[in-house]
Order: structure tokens, then sequence, then C-alpha cells
């Protein structure tokens, strides 16, 4: 491994492997490098969206809406599960984009007691905006780093299955 290629993992591997020679850190040199970029990409994802005026769990709402609601808007549950929250959250998170003017509940039309959550034109372009500033960003400043489309494809494919694995989907 040349010297310019070493990362801080290769240095606590090193370590570790001084003081423990018996034990098997290749899951820390996975883990460890992925653990360090999440907290990177997501200091930086938060970062972006401030320039928003939104947070992060705003974002998550706001594009959940934007790709499921369809014409007709999405109801409170069904985005809940699609953002995994309690309700107490949702409710709350609802609240503050509504009277931020980025989304509306209206009556459903199907359930005389529910109501149905719609971006507002406002809402739209917000999410619109964000949504294309944290694509450029993420190709911009954390793909960058893979050369090629090939590469960037093979690296998706080999956390697919890590990921499936970790949220019980295998």
């Amino acid at each position: 491994m040349h010297d310019d290629a070493r990362d801080a993992l290769d240095v606590i591997r090193e370590h570790l492997a001084e003081t423990h020679p018996d034990l098997d850190t290749s899951g820390l040199a996975v883990t460890g490098r992925l653990l360090r970029a999440a907290n990177r990409i997501e200091a930086a994802r938060t970062e972006r969206l401030r320039d928003h005026d939104l947070t992060v769990a705003d974002f998550d709402v706001l594009a959940t809406l934007r790709r499921r609601q369809g014409r007709t808007g999405i109801n409170p549950s069904t985005l809940q599960g699609s953002v995994m929250i309690s309700s107490g959250g949702m409710t709350k998170r609802l609240d503050r984009l509504e009277s931020a003017g980025l989304l509306r509940r209206k009556p459903d039309p199907d359930d005389r007691r529910g109501v149905i959550v719609q971006l507002t034109r406002t809402g739209r372009r917000r999410i619109d905006a964000a949504l294309v500033s944290l694509l450029e960003q993420e190709r911009d400043d954390v793909v960058a780093a893979l050369p090629s489309a090939e590469d960037r494809d093979v690296l998706a494919a080999l956390l697919r299955p890590v990921l499936r694995h970790l949220e019980g989907e295998e």
C-alpha cells in the first residue's frame, strides 16, 4: 500500500495489530470507513439543507410527499411509515411544515375522520430546489472520489446486500 493511499482506519488497524495481533480487524476496515463517511455526508447534508431553510427531517417528509403524493395527496399514517417516525413526531413535523406554508392538510374524501397531506406550491419549489442541491453535492463532493460511473455502480451494488442484511431484508 502506498503511504499516500493510507487513511485513519489503516493506522487504527496497524495499532490494533500491535496490541492485539490475534484480532481480525477486517470488519473495522469496512464499518469504520462507512461510519466516518456517513458522519461527514450527514454533516454536509445538514449544512446544504440549511441553505434551503430545511432540516434533514423536514427534507425526508417533503421529499416523500413529492415522490408519493400523486394528484390527491397522502394520508399521514402512510407518510409516517415511509419516514419511520412516531405518530406524535409526525404530527409535530407536519404542524411545523404547515405553519411554514410548505404543506397543507385537507379532509380525506374517503374517511370523514382522516386528513390528506399535500405539498403547497411553495413546498414543491422548496423541495425541488433542495433535492437538486443535494444531488449535486452528492455527485460533486461524495462520489466524485470514484473516477467512473462503473465504480459508483460497483460500490452501490456491494453496499446493497450489506444494507439489506442490516435492515433484515435478506
